[in-house]
């Protein structure tokens, strides 16, 4: 070998040298954390998904501007999801469960006095539907086309209303409800709080001077408002009638006293 070849050799040798170096500091290197991790790609689609929904709307909401947020191609979010009202189902699904726990607890929490218990899951409903309005919107908001064609989400959203069937029909079976039937009370007591969390996470309700809507407060003002009921028998007297309705409403005007509505 001549010496421009033994040169050449060497050179080429100390590159490949260098080369197989970097490559192996390249693979032992800590790679960096990515925003998603793959066994986790459907939630944090999920949870890109309600940025984008509280940011521009349901409707606006895409599946490839998903995946790109997510940084992760189209291809992989259809993996998990087929198209986009697929992922609006997932949403409503893991909203109705949320919201069924969050019932259960409130309702547990009040197990002695079914009265008291049926305003606690009203507090927590609205509390839920202001805290989660992107959720609600989904559950709600008439935007996916056929419910009944996903099983699991019949079977979440059923069960979050049972919740609140069941502690109707404790109220009424103890004798602490009364005047009409358990399907009549509870989707009375739901339009009640599922209008005031409409209302509260729409922007709806403010105060003259700007400040938070109390929303618990207000919360537990209307559900003590249906509890007692806004009429009184027409045999009570004048004055006592009077006298019942401020007691009732006396924690309803210290709320909403301040409300420009």
């Amino acid at each position: 070998m001549s010496p421009l070849e033994t040169l050449c050799a060497s050179y080429v040798t100390d590159v490949n040298i260098c080369l197989c170096e970097r490559l192996s500091i390249a693979m032992t290197q800590k790679k960096p954390k990515s925003a998603y991790h793959h066994g986790d790609l459907k939630n944090a689609l999920i949870e890109v998904a309600l940025e984008h929904i509280a940011r521009g709307g349901a409707r606006a909401l895409s599946l490839r501007e998903v995946a790109r947020s997510s940084g992760v191609s189209h291809t992989a979010a259809y993996r998990h999801f087929a198209n986009k009202e697929s992922l609006l189902v997932a949403i409503a699904e893991q909203g109705f469960r949320m919201l069924g726990d969050a019932l259960k607890e409130a309702i547990q929490s009040r197990a002695d006095d079914p009265v008291a218990a049926l305003q606690a899951s009203g507090v927590a409903y609205v509390e839920f539907g202001v805290r989660h309005p992107e959720h609600l919107q989904i559950m709600f908001g008439g935007l996916i086309a056929c419910p009944e064609d996903y099983p699991v989400l019949q079977v979440v959203s059923k069960e979050a209303y049972e919740v609140l069937t069941a502690t109707v029909g404790d109220g009424l079976r103890t004798g602490r409800l009364h005047g009409a039937d358990e399907q009549m009370i509870a989707l009375t007591s739901w339009a009640l709080v599922h209008g005031l969390s409409q209302l509260i996470a729409g922007g709806q309700l403010h105060t003259d001077d700007g400040r938070d809507i109390l929303h618990r407060e207000l919360a537990l003002a209307a559900t003590t408002l249906l509890e007692h009921g806004i009429g009184a028998p027409a045999t009570t007297p004048r004055k006592k009638r009077a006298s019942a309705a401020l007691a009732v409403s006396r924690g309803v005007r210290k709320t909403i006293s301040t409300l420009g509505i």
